[in-house]
């Protein structure tokens, strides 16, 4: 294990979607650091690199791994023939008039109960149409339905039957034909189907409530790429469901589903979209929920490789060094800095105020000036900050995407004086997130404590799950918010492990969990562990074991998290380049493509011999990590840097030039909210190793 190194702080600025840059309000932007949040320890011995990450889009390459435990890849991108020539109209309707019989049994019982005069109307209307209407009442509803169902039944639909108020019957021909418009719907359907890639059709099943597709991205935000699709579906946002968020600024292969859409309408969709692609469509019988799925493989591009020192090894030695380490002894398993937000003040200094049932402080927080905010947001923040009371002129200025202050700002307008009323107001995801980030912040730092006091040495006292299930869910799981603080594990149960089994060797480090404070977990029996629980804790006026509170949602029943997380398929290769934007790997598509072309599928990585060799060094790193660990902290093991969010040490490369001109721009963005993301959000930026 190594203690940690003196570091030099790299400026990250983190992509969300549609928001401009933050602004500092007055001198240099402060922003929290690694130590605020407890991530301090390292692992292994070796020294540091530098490197550029996202300096392209294709620099991160993101794709799902299923529950099956499948890595998910774009396998077949439908091709759509040319729909079939319309016949003409006459002769549609010629047809259609051929085709239609009479259910002369049906017709039989209509004439039994509204007689032949009735029954002569009927037949005129649907010949000549006009309308008739019966002279006869008919009070009893269950009757009314009978005739109703015969009518489309005798006429095959080409009859509109209506119940007037006086519970007379007024037959009519539908304007449209209904039963004609019935039968187009289903030949444009069949139509529809014929036009679809013959791939498609043999692999998507039988017609089910949803329907699966996978969605290849780049740089574009998950839920960016939800919304979108449901927009040209006419459907709402959350019609679109996934199994987790990935990153805006990289390219991201995942599983989605929809209720109740043919496959030929999400076809269709790929001739409007530019970024996304839909593809491998299959009907299945239950939705995609959060939280299906094992993990994420990363495939990460680090560009411009150096070492902090010159020394008696050279770059790719020392390169070797640590990613060696990595596969082998893995990271510690912190909770990222993207977890706790993008402005001063950080997202679980919002949540204690919440615990603590402060609830005006926490708003006026995040209504308040600060060094680090959406600059368009800054003049609605300083309207509150001169009269609190004009809540309609802060709520004029303030960006409709600073979504925690606009919904502050109109709960306030309705009642200026409740605050819970108003921090209700928030969508309920965004203020769980806030009360998570607190139990985040508590797990780094117990687990920070125990690593510099304790090691990686198994103790008696230290937690292991236990093999035993819990019957029921926790109280706060909710299908709505992904909580990654559970690690996957929310529904176990965990118990120490006794003297006898430390000294048996029986678990390694790898088998101890933390938990995240809550009412419903074990804290371990360890004396200086469940202190650092009591200590932390106490510093706010909290106590981990009363975490029960009077608003539901804010009654945290904790999780069990592996200290250590210890990547799968760890593989990397060093690549010699000169252009700055030379792409060093092949997304989905390219691989498709060049197979398509060639039939020869090309690998992930390009060879050396494929890249004009120059003096700059390209890393490229792949492993598979679990769905609730941060890309970022491997990173931090491996580079020895740390990830804080602050702007006052190197600038953000966001653009690359060639030739005097830019090239793939790229917005540094902020946003009012704590990222969600489970992966990474940061863009292209550069970042210093330590000695």
């Amino acid at each position: 294990m190594a203690t940690s190194p003196p570091s030099k702080r790299a400026r990250i600025d983190t992509p969300e979607p549609d928001q401009p840059a933050a602004a500092t309000t007055e001198g240099s932007a402060v922003g929290i650091t690694e130590p605020d949040v407890g991530i301090i320890q390292y692992l292994g011995s070796h020294a540091g690199f530098s490197g550029v990450l996202k300096q392209r889009y294709t620099d991160f390459l993101v794709n799902e791994i299923t529950p099956s435990g499948e890595v998910l890849h774009v396998k077949h991108v439908p091709t759509q023939a040319p729909p079939r020539p319309a016949q003409p109209k006459k002769e549609q309707r010629k047809k259609e008039e051929e085709k239609f019989v009479i259910d002369e049994i049906a017709e039989g019982e209509i004439t039994g109960i509204l007689g032949e005069e009735c029954v002569l109307g009927l037949r005129e209307v649907v010949k000549s149409g006009g309308s008739y209407e019966t002279t006869k009442t008919f009070d009893d509803k269950d009757e009314r339905k009978t005739i109703h169902q015969l009518i489309r039944t005798a006429y095959n639909s080409n009859v509109e039957s209506k119940t007037t108020r006086e519970y007379t019957f007024k037959f009519t021909k539908f304007a449209g034909n209904q039963g004609s418009n019935r039968r187009r719907d289903h030949r444009s359907k069949n139509q529809a189907l014929a036009t679809l890639d013959p791939v498609v059709v043999d692999n998507m099943g039988d017609r089910e409530a949803f329907t699966h597709f996978t969605i290849f991205k780049e740089n574009k935000e998950s839920m960016d790429a939800c919304h979108i699709i449901a927009k040209f579906l006419r459907m709402k946002p959350k019609s679109v469901t996934i199994a987790g968020t990935k990153d805006r600024r990289g390219v991201t292969v995942q599983r989605a589903s929809i209720a109740h859409t043919p496959v030929e309408r999400l076809v269709s969709l790929n001739k409007a979209f530019r970024d996304i692609v839909l593809s491998d469509f299959r009907y299945e019988k239950e939705r995609i929920k959060l939280g299906d799925l094992c993990g994420n493989e990363f495939v990460i591009t680090i560009r411009d490789v150096q070492l902090p020192s010159a020394g008696e090894k050279d770059v790719e030695t020392m390169v070797n060094e640590a990613l060696t380490s990595l596969a082998e002894t893995g990271f510690i398993n912190y909770f990222g800095m993207q977890r706790f937000g993008t402005h001063s003040v950080p997202t679980h200094e919002i949540g204690i105020k919440l615990l603590q049932k402060r609830y005006q402080e926490a708003a006026q927080l995040l209504l308040s000036v600060q060094p680090l905010v959406v600059p368009e947001s800054v003049a609605a923040r300083e309207q509150y900050a001169r009269d609190p009371n004009d809540i309609s002129s802060a709520l004029k200025l303030m960006p409709r995407y600073c979504t925690a202050e606009v919904s502050i700002l109109h709960g306030l307008e309705r009642s200026s004086q409740d605050w819970l009323g108003a921090i209700m107001q928030i969508p309920r995801n965004l203020r769980i997130m806030y009360v998570h980030a607190y139990q985040s912040f508590v797990w780094n730092t117990v687990v920070s404590e125990r690593i510099a006091n304790f090691g990686l040495a198994v103790l008696e006292g230290d937690l292991v799950l236990d093999d035993t299930k819990k019957d029921n869910a926790q109280e706060d799981a909710d299908d709505e918010f992904e909580e990654d603080v559970m690690d996957g594990l929310e529904f176990v149960t965990a118990r120490s492990i006794t003297a006898e089994e430390v000294r048996e060797g029986k678990f390694t480090i790898f088998d101890v969990v933390m938990p995240s404070p809550g009412f419903d977990v074990v804290y371990p029996a360890h004396f200086d562990l469940r202190a650092s629980y009591e200590r932390i804790m106490a510093k706010e006026g909290l106590s981990p074991y009363k975490m029960r509170h009077n608003v539901k949602e804010f009654s945290l029943s904790g999780a069990y998290r592996h200290l250590l997380a210890m990547p799968g398929n760890v593989e990397w290769w060093c690549r010699r380049y000169s252009d700055p934007l030379q792409q060093m790997v092949r997304t989905d598509l390219d691989i498709l493509r060049a197979r398509e072309q060639t039939g020869i599928e090309p690998g992930r990585v390009l060879d050396q011999e494929e890249i004009p060799v120059g003096d700059r060094l390209a890393v490229i790193l792949k492993l598979r990590m679990g769905s609730s660990q941060y890309a970022t902290m491997a990173l931090r093991e491996v580079m020895k840097l740390e990830t804080s969010r602050r702007g006052d040490m190197f600038d953000v490369k966001l653009f690359g030039t060639r030739d005097g001109q830019l090239v793939e721009p790229a917005r540094s963005t902020f946003i009012s909210e704590p990222a969600s993301d489970l992966e990474e959000n940061e863009l292209s930026r550069k970042v210093a190793g330590a000695a």
